[in-house]
């Protein structure tokens, strides 16, 4: 279905995370959009799923909404930008994200056990010990926990799970943000074939670690993928690429980056949530990420499609109508979750937000941002007490199809 197929009245209701003022703050055209049945964005060209109880009908009946669009897939970019690709041998698979059963399950049990409950206690003295190192790195009383803090905590940690060589972390940062471009259909083309060009060296990178792993495995997701776990086979060399590249660096990356800095200003922003954080932070911490994570998902939403022809919360869809799951939206759902928008740390359904998903396609890596988070608070709250907003800081949000995330984070004590 294209929008020219679409009554007028859903084609003028649109959505656009790139610009103002969604960029800033969507929720309140989430608000609006709550208030009527999943409508077309002609922008995005796909039905908008923005209510609780329709997302979790969409993501609790895979049957009828295939997750095959869940993220744009970068051969699905223009023709300039894809003869690159292919030049330079860039390979392309589904996602686990885009796996329907039969085929999710076997990848996705490959792929979980990366994100173990001992792999997560394995990765906390690389989490405390680079927390400390950062914090006691600040200088002149201020810093910017986006880019001294958040940033370079997460990637040390996600390279360590993945199998990444540290010093090779600021040439991997580029590549991810290649592939986050690759995935952004509203991405300026010369921004695409930029990345594009740098997409055959990163190919070689990956080949040449999966190779290394092959006869030589570690305790690292890389090793899991290529040999297989849980009684579940190893993965094809360019399945494992594109899981490496995709669902483990980019959303393993991005969304706790920006979970972290969400929490952490909900914290300063909020003088009981930091009173009880001081008080009692192995109780409050937990506590103050939930309610960040509902009230900030750190990632946008999938894609879906219908297999078939349905009516959605009110909507008719033909078979092969896309659909875009904002989460974001759900998480402060009125009817789900009274006074969305207050800071209830004692909320007591908080765990039913869609942060990370929900169903088949839950993120694997979950515990994982939670550990981080908690740890990376822990280490703010205890080393810097004094730690507050700085002066005239107002929060900017950076420019993205898939993830919401400040662009800085000024801090000062």
């Amino acid at each position: 279905m294209t929008a020219t197929d679409v009554p007028t009245e859903h084609a003028a209701f649109d959505f656009n995370p790139m610009v103002s003022p969604h960029r800033e703050d969507p929720h309140l055209f989430y608000r609006l959009a709550r208030q009527g049945p999943p409508r077309l964005s002609p922008t995005l060209g796909a039905y908008m799923v923005t209510r609780y109880d329709d997302l979790v009908a969409v993501i609790d009946d895979p049957q009828t909404y295939s997750s095959a669009p869940a993220v744009p897939k970068i051969y699905g970019n223009p023709p300039e930008v894809v003869e690159i690709l292919r030049a330079g041998g860039v390979p392309e698979t589904n996602a686990v994200v885009n796996e329907d059963e039969p085929e999710h399950t076997p990848v996705r049990r490959v792929f979980d056990a990366g994100f173990t409950g001992a792999r997560v206690r394995a990765m906390l003295p690389t989490m405390r010990a680079r927390a400390v190192e950062l914090v006691d790195g600040f200088a002149g009383g201020r810093a910017d926990l986006v880019a001294e803090y958040a940033v370079p905590f997460v990637q040390t940690v996600i390279s360590a799970i993945i199998g990444f060589p540290p010093e090779d972390t600021e040439q991997i940062q580029v590549w991810t943000d290649d592939v986050n471009t690759l995935w952004n259909v509203l991405a300026p083309l010369e921004a695409q074939v930029a990345s594009a060009r740098r997409m055959a060296e990163y190919t070689r990178y990956l080949q040449a670690l999966i190779d290394e792993r092959r006869e030589r495995p570690r305790e690292d997701l890389i090793s899991d993928l290529v040999h297989g776990a849980n009684g579940y086979p190893g993965l094809s060399d360019e399945l494992v690429q594109n899981i490496v590249r995709g669902a483990a660096r980019v959303a393993g990356f991005d969304t706790t980056r920006d979970a972290i800095t969400a929490t952490m200003l909900l914290i300063l922003q909020n003088p009981d949530a930091r009173a009880r954080v001081v008080d009692d932070p192995a109780k409050a911490i937990p506590k103050v990420t939930e309610e960040a994570l509902r009230r900030d998902a750190p990632h946008r939403g999938l894609f879906r499609v219908t297999t078939r022809d349905t009516n959605l919360g009110g909507t008719d869809l033909p078979a092969g109508t896309p659909l875009l799951l904002l989460f974001g939206s759900g998480n402060r759902d009125e009817t789900r979750f009274p006074n969305p928008d207050a800071v209830e740390l004692d909320r007591p359904n908080v765990r039913e937000h869609l942060a990370f998903g929900r169903g088949l396609h839950v993120c694997p890596g979950a515990p994982m941002a939670r550990a981080e988070i908690r740890v990376a608070l822990e280490t703010l709250i205890h080393r810097l007490p004094g730690l507050r907003l700085a002066d005239g800081y107002e929060p900017t949000y950076i420019a993205s199809y898939f993830f919401r995330g400040l662009e800085a984070l000024h801090v000062t004590w």
